[in-house]
This record gives C-alpha cells, sequence and structure tokens, in this order.
C-alpha cells in the first residue's frame, strides 16, 4: 500500500512498519532523539557553534543575548514594539541542565495556548550550567497566569523538582495572536495506516522542517474504516505545527490525509495548550 504514495519527498522511501497503531504507550520527544540521526532545531536557528567575541557584540546591538541561537534579523525574532503589558513572552532561568521538551511543556498544563517554546542547552565553558527556557503564549492572559503562578516561587518540572526555575517577562517581547482562535501547537492527522504513523511522519517532517516533538499521541480510527488517527504534539506552533500543517495539506489531501488543529475534545483535557 506503501507503494502507491509519491510525493515531492517521495514518503513511500521513509516509511517503516508503524508504531502505536494499537494504543500503545505515547512516545515523547526524548524518544526521537534516541531513535533517529536528525538533529532538530528551531527552524530559522543557527548551529550550536561558540559565537565569536564580534558576533556576540552584534547580538547585543540588537537587543539579544549574546547566546541567542536564532536569526536576529527575521521579523518575529525581534522584539515586538509593544508595551510590556502586552507582553506574552516569558523566559526561565536556572532549569535542569538535561531538561527536554516534553518535560517543560508537560509543567505548562492548565494555563492557555502555547505559540512558541525554545530551551537553551547549558554552556559549562561560559560558566551557564543549567538550562534556560523561552514560553510564548498566544495571548496575553495565559501569559499571567503563567507568570502569576510560578514568578513567586518558581517553576520546576516534575521529574527533576531540585531545579527551580526563575520565571521572569522576556526582554525580546511578543504581541498576542489568534486571540479566542484555535491554532494550536498540536495536530490531529487521520488518513491511510500506511501515511499516518508516527515512524513516516517523523521522518516526513524532517525533511520539511527543523523541529522538536512534546509527545506523539495515537488514537483509535473509527470502528471498520481502514483509517489512522494520530494527535502530533510539537514544541511549537510557530514554524513547526504551522508549517507542518500546511506540507501536509499541500502534499497529502488527495491521498486521504487530513489535519487538524488539537482540541479539548480530544482525551488530553488541555489537548491544544
Amino acid at each position: 500500500m506503501v507503494d502507491t504514495f509519491r510525493s515531492s519527498t517521495s514518503l513511500a522511501s521513509i516509511t517503516g512498519p508503524h508504531d502505536n497503531d494499537n494504543g500503545s504507550p505515547t512516545s515523547t520527544g526524548s524518544n526521537l532523539e534516541a531513535e533517529h540521526e536528525h538533529v532538530f532545531r528551531p527552524i530559522e536557528s543557527r548551529a550550536l557553534t561558540r559565537v565569536t567575541e564580534h558576533e556576540a557584540y552584534e547580538l547585543m546591538v540588537k537587543g539579544f543575548s549574546p547566546n541567542y541561537r536564532g536569526n536576529p534579523d527575521l521579523d518575529r525574532n525581534r522584539s515586538a514594539a509593544i508595551p510590556p503589558e502586552s507582553n506574552c513572552s516569558l523566559f526561565i532561568t536556572g532549569l535542569a541542565p538535561t531538561l527536554t521538551t516534553h518535560e517543560l511543556l508537560a509543567g505548562v498544563r492548565d494555563v492557555g495556548r502555547i505559540y512558541a517554546t525554545h530551551i537553551n542547552a547549558p554552556e559549562p565553558d561560559r560558566g551557564h550550567n543549567t538550562c534556560a527556557a523561552k514560553v510564548v503564549f498566544f495571548e496575553r492572559a495565559a501569559a499571567e497566569r503563567f507568570y502569576d503562578h510560578y514568578a513567586p516561587t518558581g517553576f520546576a518540572v516534575r521529574t527533576q523538582p531540585t531545579h527551580i526555575g526563575r520565571v521572569v517577562w522576556n526582554r525580546i517581547r511578543s504581541a498576542e495572536l489568534d486571540v479566542g482562535g484555535r491554532k494550536s501547537r498540536v495536530l490531529v492527522i487521520s488518513g491511510p495506516p500506511g501515511i499516518v504513523n508516527e515512524r513516516a511522519l517523523r521522518a516526513y517532517f524532517a525533511t520539511k522542517i527543523q523541529y522538536q516533538v512534546d509527545e506523539v499521541v495515537p488514537h483509535q480510527a473509527s470502528a471498520g474504516e481502514d483509517r489512522a488517527l494520530i494527535e502530533f504534539r510539537f514544541g511549537s506552533y510557530r514554524c513547526q505545527a504551522e508549517s507542518a500543517r500546511m506540507a501536509l495539506a499541500r502534499e497529502f489531501k488527495e491521498f486521504g490525509v487530513f489535519c487538524e488543529f488539537g482540541e479539548s475534545t480530544l482525551p488530553c483535557p488541555l489537548a491544544h495548550c
């Protein structure tokens, strides 16, 4: 069946026996890094090489930290021209040095839809022995809920509770987007099992975007249908879920693949967060 599918990226050449089609345990982003050679970085990011003194100076002139790994020349990476009270971006320092995207997002529940996340790895040679993380919400109200809850006491992930991070407003500001909308970092994908399976989707997305995975959750398709249903939770909506959805719609709609943003009616009560 897989051999009948051909796209510009030749999905058939990267599909294998599909995983988790019988409701087996959810896989997380940490599984991905162990199973695949691909190194997933946020799209439009720089490789994790030590910046020169001149590069660090140029970043600071533009208002970025010398440790910033994104592309400072992209409009969406620059600080929005908004007042502080409209900022939707927070920064957390002092997190566990082995922090994963899944661990970070597992601690950000019951708050609101997340637009983007990014984890800065430790840099011991620069005196940074812990991780830092950026969390950007779609809406200011959600960002305030997170700040009000964790700024007084600190933020820690459940798996590494001894590392308590300090929560502050990010000086690189982000404005509200899609207020009251349904866009999210979660995609619900349905279609033929030869295409809609975890292994094939991971490999396909790797040919299109740089991304992080929170977790991948298989769901039971309707009885009597030869279709698969998967909930794919990316680390970010920005440049990840949004780009993956566009790619699937462009290349696989004719094969019966459908993709929607996650809804609160799915088994995870806050799947869209």
